[in-house]
């Protein structure tokens, strides 16, 4: 019709929007992100800034000279978790260029949130009275043994829960030491096989300390 593409409002100009996304620990992710976009030229440049806590790898769906039905995956850094980024920019022929920003939640694992306390004081001071194990509460099924230093089992329990569950110093296993005694001060070892929320199971073993 005369008029120069780049002034034709038929041509609408693109419109790249932001993205969040979340991932877990040590888990790459998937990302389409000219899905929420509009107006993305096949013929056009897309470029991206690098992530911080993590890498980038673009696919071009089997299709090198045409941007629109690109797709990325992005993988965390190993152990990282936290809130990463990246930006990427796409202009068209006419030089019409937008940038937008793609925020990515990588989730701590599940298994580093649970971690046992090593240090049991039964004195009702209300401070370590218990074996007080972080993150039960992300734990389907546990199977918690303490072992005196001879190897004798002195507790044995399933689903511990830190409220009615719980080792308080006493023995509870098949030992030398009466049941529901408290146990003499010193070192033990323990072993916590348990199954996530998420099906992943994992076995802990470390020593702890009974201070009387």
């Amino acid at each position: 019709d005369g008029t120069p593409d780049y002034l034709d409002p038929s041509n609408e100009l693109l419109d790249v929007v932001d993205d969040d996304v979340s991932t877990s620990e040590d888990t790459p992710l998937d990302i389409d992100i000219l899905a929420n976009d509009t107006d993305i030229p096949a013929d056009g440049t897309l470029t991206f800034t690098d992530p911080s806590n993590g890498t980038l790898v673009v696919d071009d769906g089997g299709t090198p000279d045409d941007i629109s039905d690109d797709t990325v995956t992005y993988t965390p850094n190993d152990g990282f978790y936290g809130t990463d980024s990246f930006e990427y920019t796409i202009c068209d022929s006419f030089g019409n260029c937008d940038t937008a920003t793609v925020t990515i939640t990588v989730e701590e694992s599940i298994s580093k949130k649970i971690e046992v306390n090593q240090m049991v004081t039964p004195n009702g001071d209300g401070k370590n009275d218990f074996l007080f194990i972080r993150g039960t509460e992300n734990i389907r099924y546990s199977k918690l043994r303490i072992f005196n230093r001879w190897g004798v089992a002195v507790y044995e329990g399933e689903n511990y829960n830190n409220q009615n569950n719980v080792f308080d110093g006493r023995s509870r296993g098949r030992s030398t030491f009466n049941v529901e005694k408290y146990l003499p001060a010193g070192i033990y070892y323990y072993i916590f096989d348990y199954t996530t929320l998420d099906g992943e199971h994992f076995v802990d073993s470390e020593y702890i300390y009974i201070d009387r």
